[in-house]
């Protein structure tokens, strides 16, 4: 048989969770009375700030500082002076790398004229060569033909005679 529940049990435990509900209720309005009062103390509260101690930070700091900024400092006139020395002797480099380069082709054009200059040279005496061969070859069968052989020979050799004379 199925249990009847009675109104007052009913009524007794609505009783007992009704006293937790307000319980939690007060609990909740103590905290945010709690908060209330929290705001209130930090917004009429002011800050105070110190300067003398900060000053005297400020001044250790600062000495740290200068001791490091005159460090580095040196050390950057230090490499800037090895960068101005190391510009210098690579621009001397230069400047000798492009003398020798003009030199080396100053040299290379005057071999070249040189060159140029002595082949036409040849070119010339091989055609004065040719023409003076052409030239003989006619005179000594002119030579042959007026029987003249002999005449010539002996006045080369007068002529030879008269230019060795001369030195």
């Amino acid at each position: 048989m199925a249990l009847k529940v009675k109104t007052q049990d009913v009524l007794e435990v609505f009783n007992e969770k009704l006293d937790s509900v307000r319980e939690k209720f007060d609990l909740n309005e103590k905290i945010l009375s709690t908060i209330d009062l929290k705001l209130i103390e930090i917004k009429n509260t002011s800050i105070k700030v110190e300067f003398d101690s900060l000053k005297e930070e400020t001044k250790k700091n600062s000495e740290l500082f200068k001791n490091n900024r005159t460090e580095l400092d040196q050390i950057l006139q230090k490499h800037a002076s090895e960068i101005k020395f190391f510009a210098k002797k690579q621009e001397k480099l230069q400047l000798y790398f492009y003398g020798a380069l003009l030199v080396l082709f100053l040299l290379s054009a005057t071999f070249l004229a040189f060159a140029m200059n002595e082949y036409h040279d040849r070119k010339d005496a091989e055609q004065r060569l040719k023409f003076y061969i052409k030239e003989a070859s006619r005179r000594n069968l002119f030579l042959k033909e007026k029987k003249m052989t002999l005449e010539y020979e002996n006045w080369l050799e007068i002529e030879q005679k008269k230019i060795d004379n001369r030195k």
